[in-house]
């Protein structure tokens, strides 16, 4: 007999306790997991809104990104720049460096860029981005101590000089659009005399600035205070100025602009670092990072620049020969008919300025309507010459030395509303003068020189003339053009990449010798340009300094703004260049 062992039929008393156990277990894995669920929530909640105040895009710049933090990064940086300028205006109008008019002109215009900073911040970051990546293209590298330098000139007040000037211009005849050459020797001998009274002493400065052609003789020739990076009134002058000692005067200086001058300096201010800027920087809560990242990006612009300057400056480049037929004005403007015309003003009190604010009853307001029915007299009878009269007695100072030439108007170009009735009345001819009229300037005496078609028509009559087979571009210049190469048949000279704006230079380099361009419509008119030759050349001493001034920004904006190249996307818009 095999014995088996039957099966319990009673259960275990821990299967129960089991089973609660796995229960409870569950259970508190699944509150865990929910609670976690939750956290998870809150933490992504959380770190959207971080993200979204401080890693969000403002902006993408050929796709890389300009986050939140980035742009109030520049920000900061932007208005710390801001307030340093302020404060070296404010300690320069205090040392009397600078004017109190200058110096709150300079006040002002710093508080308009404060009120914007925002956006200045921003487009000076997407210039930033997008100059580093045009220089990792180019292969432009960042050299640690050439930040260093840049810090450091940003830390220095620039070396100034108190300095002077007499101007002696060439004088240039009625009519005529230059001196003669004869005219250019008479100022140069008059301002060798000058200067050599000076260096002799048989002249004192107060006296010989009496001889002065310019608007610093009123305040016996003080320039004020000026750095040497400064071209005004001419840069020729201002290197000659900081060749000086202290009280020295200059050699005679031909200006680029034919003019002569003579200079002095009483005050030599010497170059000052700040040895706390970079603890300022930090004061104001800027990272010197940061700092030096904005200054990296001007590292790598001034890369490019050499780079450019090197192709278009230092070696033969193809260039194009330009002549050009300049109208003022617009194909699609008006189309009335345009009035040149000269005055003399008499305003009362000799204030024009003032008269608008002079009650019509104002003794002043009649002294000035005499004047001008007299010199309305004795220009009917012959006795007077219009110019003449004009450069003595013109209370227009600026218009009187031109003879009272305001050059051509249209009717709706804002001339004074009297001024504009008499010179556009109906039947007034060319070479008319007109009974005395009265302005809110004071009394006009007006000679009406040419009537001419508006310059919708003008353009479209020179476009087909410039255009017919066989024309002449050179003597069309001479007869229709505007510009002051007119006198030279149009010829602008040779044109090297980047010396113009990248849509005229475009439109340049399109054209083979011989062809000549649309009309091209810019803010001071509309131009027709032909090329004469196309040549590989280096550019000459004036082009070069063009050059040295504008490649950059005209290579720049052309990059920035062409959406071929660039791709910008700024808050609340689409892909744009620039």
């Amino acid at each position: 007999m095999t014995l088996r062992v039957r099966p319990s039929t009673r259960r275990s008393s821990r299967t129960g306790v089991d089973a609660d156990a796995r229960r409870t277990l569950l259970i508190n894995i699944g509150f865990s997991l929910v609670i976690l669920a939750a956290v998870l929530v809150l933490a992504g909640a959380a770190f959207a809104s971080w993200y979204g105040e401080h890693m969000a895009s403002v902006a993408t710049v050929n796709g890389e990104g300009i986050s939140k933090d980035q742009l109030a990064t520049r920000t900061d940086i932007e208005m710390f720049r801001l307030q340093e300028l302020y404060t070296r205006t404010s300690n320069a109008i205090s040392l009397g460096r600078i004017s109190q008019a200058e110096g709150q002109q300079q006040l002002s215009i710093i508080n308009q860029q404060a009120q914007y900073i925002d956006q200045i911040a921003l487009e000076n970051e997407i210039d930033t981005v997008l100059i580093r990546q045009l220089g990792r293209d180019r292969g432009v590298t960042v050299d640690p101590a050439a930040v260093d330098a840049k810090l450091a000139k940003e830390a220095t007040t620039a070396a100034q000089r108190h300095a002077w000037v007499i101007t002696v211009q060439p004088e240039t005849s009625t009519g005529a659009s230059e001196p003669t050459a004869a005219q250019v020797d008479a100022a140069r001998t008059e301002a060798t005399e000058l200067q050599a009274k000076l260096a002799d002493g048989t002249t004192t400065w107060e006296e010989a600035v009496k001889s002065s052609d310019d608007g610093y003789a009123s305040a016996n020739g003080d320039l004020q205070y000026i750095s040497a990076d400064v071209t005004s009134p001419d840069k020729a002058f201002v290197e000659a100025i900081f060749a000086l000692p202290g009280n020295g005067v200059t050699a005679v200086v031909e200006g680029a602009d034919g003019a002569f001058r003579i200079g002095r300096v009483t005050d030599i201010v010497a170059a000052k670092t700040d040895p706390a800027y970079e603890s300022r920087i930090a004061e104001a809560g800027i990272s010197l990072d940061a700092y030096r990242r904005v200054l990296e990006g001007e590292v790598v612009r001034d890369g490019i620049e050499t780079q450019l300057l090197a192709e278009v400056v230092d070696a033969p480049s193809i260039q194009r020969r330009v002549s050009e037929i300049y109208i003022a004005g617009t194909a699609s403007g008006s189309t009335a008919d345009e009035v040149k015309s000269r005055h003399i003003l008499y305003s009362p009190n000799d204030d024009p300025d003032g008269a608008a604010n002079l009650a019509a009853d104002d003794p002043a307001w009649a002294e000035a309507e005499a004047e001008a029915r007299a010199a309305y007299a004795k220009l009917k009878a012959g006795t007077a010459d219009f110019a003449t009269l004009a450069k003595a007695e013109s209370d227009d100072k600026g218009s009187g030395a031109e003879g009272g030439d305001l050059g051509y108007y249209g009717p709706d170009s804002g001339l004074d509303q009297a001024y504009a009735d008499a010179i556009f009345a109906e039947g007034v001819t060319a070479g008319q003068l007109l009974e005395p009229v009265k302005s809110s300037f004071g009394w006009h005496v007006i000679e009406v020189l040419d009537i001419r078609p508006p310059a919708s028509v003008r353009i479209a009559e020179v476009t087909e003339k410039a255009k017919a087979p066989g024309a002449d571009f050179a003597a069309l210049a001479r007869e229709y053009s505007e510009g002051a190469e007119a006198k030279n048949g149009g010829d602008l000279g040779w044109i090297a990449r980047y010396q113009l704006e990248k849509g005229k230079e475009d439109a340049l380099f399109a054209l083979q010798a011989g062809g000549i361009s649309e009309v091209i419509e810019e803010s001071d008119g509309s131009h027709i340009y032909k090329v004469t030759a196309v040549e590989s050349r280096k550019p000459d001493e004036t082009q070069a300094e063009t050059l040295r001034a504008d490649a950059f920004d005209n290579w720049y904006q052309g990059v920035k703004y062409d959406t071929t190249q660039t791709s910008i996307i700024r808050p609340g818009s689409g892909v744009e260049g620039g």
